[in-house]
């Protein structure tokens, strides 16, 4: 299978939307799918109907989850692949929907097509509307690879990182991430597997810069020196980057069910790497202005393996916590002939 080497490419939280009380015209029609419905929508947009498309998308989004309202924006904008405007030639009638409507609709379909999304909340979400949440960042944060696997049945893996100092935990890392493995075959079955213990950060014990911290179990060393003071400088994934990856092995702690599964970055991702990596390079254990980073190019290290129960083990990869990594390894395998997974990462607003 051919995926995607390694590239790089939110949002606010919104409430049902009622239409605001304004006079207009309702429109109906039989339930459809998510997707059926965002893309009538940009087709409207594009005929310069935006009444009638933010009408049909508000009434689509009407007693959805905050979670799937959002993937709605984010599936429209995708359908569009640009920034729209209001257009006030189409719509002094107010049939459809007033212009305070419009206008609010088209800033959330541009900012969901734009910025990071939210880490979403799924626990009452059937696995379709999953699958459509994870879908709609994988179409605005991912590469074009990692859409055609999932048009071609394929798992892909996408990750949600929400920003976590590396001296949590007296530098041992925080499970607080997330990974859901995504697939929909060709009956349009899908397969929706969520993993909630994930670290894709490093963690302190293996940062130089902050080996004498009071707070840190300081291991050893692991990283780059990027800055040229003789001093490691520890790294994580650049976001948002979808990253072809490849099985391999690791040696994972006993509690990870006795397998050392493990996947690495493709040869050809590493080529194609170029700023994937973000270096720390100051001792505060976040990546902000008061700690300024160093971007570096991705190498094969940057793994998905098994962390321990009290411990991510990351010195900058991606780990599953052990009660849940056998079930990762499984959720990738629904397409047998699959040989490569597109890892998609993003990080989430805060």
């Amino acid at each position: 299978m051919n995926g995607s080497a390694t590239t790089f490419g939110t949002s606010q939280s919104f409430s049902p939307n009622h239409l605001f009380g304004a006079t207009h015209t309702p429109l109906s029609s039989p339930v459809r799918s998510n997707q059926a419905v965002a893309q009538e929508v940009a087709n409207l947009f594009r005929q310069g109907r935006q009444g009638e498309a933010v009408a049909v998308l508000n009434n689509q989004k009407q007693a959805q989850p905050p979670a799937v309202q959002q993937a709605l924006d984010r599936m429209v904008s995708a359908e569009l692949q640009y920034s729209i405007s209001p257009n006030s030639a189409y719509n002094g009638l107010n049939l459809f929907a007033s212009p305070a409507e419009i206008g609010a609709a088209i800033r959330q379909i541009n900012e969901a097509g734009s910025e990071p999304p939210e880490m979403p909340d799924t626990s009452t979400l059937s696995d379709q509307q999953k699958f459509d949440v994870y879908a709609s960042i994988v179409q605005t944060r991912g590469d074009q690879a990692a859409q055609n696997d999932l048009a071609n049945g394929n798992s892909v893996i996408v990750g949600l990182r929400a920003e976590t100092n590396t001296l949590e935990n007296r530098g041992r890392g925080v499970y607080d991430d997330r990974i859901a493995v995504i697939s929909r075959e060709a009956n349009g079955t899908v397969h929706v597997e969520e993993f909630n213990q994930v670290s894709t950060e490093p963690s302190a014990q293996y940062d130089a810069n902050l080996a004498s911290h009071p707070d840190n179990r300081f291991r050893r060393p692991v990283g780059v020196d990027v800055t040229g003071d003789g001093i490691r400088d520890q790294g994580r994934l650049a976001t948002p980057q979808t990253i072809q990856m490849y099985e391999d092995t690791h040696r994972n702690p006993v509690s990870a069910g006795g397998t050392d599964f493990a996947l690495r970055p493709t040869p050809h991702a590493v080529t194609q790497g170029q700023g994937g990596v973000v270096r720390f390079t100051a001792g505060t254990g976040y990546v902000d202005n008061s700690n300024p980073a160093t971007n570096d190019d991705l190498n094969r290290t940057f793994k998905i393996h098994s962390g321990s129960r009290t411990n991510t083990d990351s010195a900058g990869c991606t780990t599953v916590h052990p009660n849940d990594y056998v079930r990762f390894e499984n959720s990738i395998r629904t397409n047998p002939g699959q040989t490569t997974w597109n890892y998609l990462l993003t990080e989430v607003s805060p």
